[in-house]
């Protein structure tokens, strides 16, 4: 996890959303809808908005098969 991303003004979802999926990343879990809707403690509803949130900033995407993969702070975009 890198602490810049509470420097990001992300919302309290998508920060959530952060560092569970670098929990899970640091697991070894692959990061799929699948793994994460279980332990999302948000409303259900709030979880797409959250990866949308994430993947509009570039701290994250998805990739051709689904998953989703955290990149690093250096290519995260500022607001």
């Amino acid at each position: 996890m890198d602490q810049r991303i509470f420097e990001q003004g992300l919302s309290v979802e998508g920060t959530s959303l952060y560092l569970l999926l670098s929990s899970l990343s640091d697991q070894g879990v692959p990061l799929t809808l699948e793994r994460v809707e279980p332990i999302w403690n948000a409303e259900p509803q709030t979880l797409g908005a959250s990866f949308d949130e994430l993947a509009g900033r570039g701290i994250a995407f998805q990739d051709e098969a689904g998953a989703w993969h955290l990149n690093p702070a250096s290519e995260w975009k500022s607001v």
